[in-house]
């Protein structure tokens, strides 16, 4: 609904900083737990999680869009999905089509593929005793993490900055992982600072950031591609949800922690990733066969047929894949993810640990 929400893009930029302290929060505890971090538990997690949606969604966009174009251009966009190449695709050569969407879920999967093996080979050297800079970064995991991440956010930001103004490059800014990266390493920077810290902001920062995040939101000045986007709506933002996040986390007795954490909110969450793969679909195949927008009537019918859709691949799908995965994992893999809920609380993380 760009016409109520023009700047509502930056909700992928809240889940990329939500996704970056989450991810370094589990993993942290991890570690804290049990002195290590078993990648291949991780992985296993992340590929029951995240695929079978993705390969029962798939069929469907080219069973759809085969009216429109041939299974050979459809099968050459289901490959970058597949192999988690589409940011690239996008910000190069602006060739993902109907599968355009699917930049985000890359750039996560470069994120799970490179970080967790990084602070896993860091937090394993605390003892190693040896001469030189690579003895000094494992002796100091946690400082070195928050240097990267400052570092990334840096050099993400300023690579946006550079190309600001640049038409050819404008697609690049907003799609690729090395313009985006930013955002995930402020969740991490974030996880960091609530593993160190754990006072409550106090409550005006939460509230604050929550209207900061609105106000995104709502500014038409951050729409896809604009430069004020890229120079400082997109830090703004990040800031806010980092943020919002650690209010929510470290105060979870708060009227926001308690407001975020509502059922309805919580359940949305849990079925996220689902209203992720399927929200622009029901739309999509609408245009395509009546050649026009569907209005209110038909917009409200729409938001009923992805809620549907969504439900049946969280009830059918996704949840059995995470059953099958946790039954194939040790143990204390699931009593350890059951003591991460306890420690931090708030019923909203909760329920994100609970599901991956």
């Amino acid at each position: 609904m760009p016409s109520v929400l023009p700047g509502g893009n930056l909700g992928v930029t809240v889940f990329f900083v939500l996704s970056g302290y989450l991810i370094t929060t589990l993993l942290l505890a991890e570690h804290e737990r049990t002195g290590r971090i078993d990648l291949r538990s991780f992985y296993v997690r992340r590929a029951a999680r995240l695929l079978p949606g993705l390969l029962v969604l798939l069929p469907v966009y080219v069973i759809v869009f085969s009216r429109q174009q041939s299974a050979w251009q459809l099968m050459l966009l289901v490959g970058p999905v597949l192999l988690y190449l589409s940011s690239f695709v996008q910000a190069i050569w602006g060739a993902m089509g109907p599968l355009a969407w699917t930049w985000s879920l890359s750039v996560e999967e470069h994120f799970y593929a490179c970080f967790p093996p990084v602070l896993r080979w860091l937090l394993n050297g605390r003892d190693d005793r040896r001469p030189g800079v690579r003895g000094w970064l494992r002796r100091h995991p946690l400082s070195v993490m928050t240097g990267g991440a400052a570092a990334m956010i840096v050099l993400a930001t300023g690579l946006r900055i550079y190309l600001a103004g640049s038409v050819h490059w404008d697609e690049f800014a907003y799609y690729a992982t090395p313009t985006r990266v930013d955002a995930l390493a402020v969740g991490c920077l974030a996880a960091l600072f609530g593993h160190r810290y754990h006072r409550a902001l106090p409550a005006v920062a939460g509230w604050g950031a929550l209207a900061v995040i609105g106000w995104c939101y709502a500014n038409p000045a951050f729409t896809i591609g604009s430069d004020a986007l890229n120079l400082y709506g997109l830090p703004l933002c990040e800031v806010a949800a980092a943020v919002l996040i650690v209010s929510v986390v470290n105060g979870p007795r708060g009227l926001l922690a308690r407001a975020l954490s509502l059922r309805p909110l919580v359940h949305l969450g849990v079925i996220s990733y689902g209203l992720y793969l399927w929200n622009l679909l029901p739309g999509q195949t609408w245009t395509l066969l009546l050649g026009r927008h569907a209005g209110t009537a038909g917009t409200v019918l729409l938001f009923a047929v992805i809620f549907l859709a969504v439900e049946l691949s969280y009830r059918y799908v996704e949840r059995p894949a995470m059953r099958w995965a946790r039954a194939r994992l040790p143990a204390s893999k699931v009593r350890g993810a059951a003591g991460s809920r306890r420690r931090y609380g708030a019923r909203g993380l909760r329920a994100l640990v609970r599901e991956g």
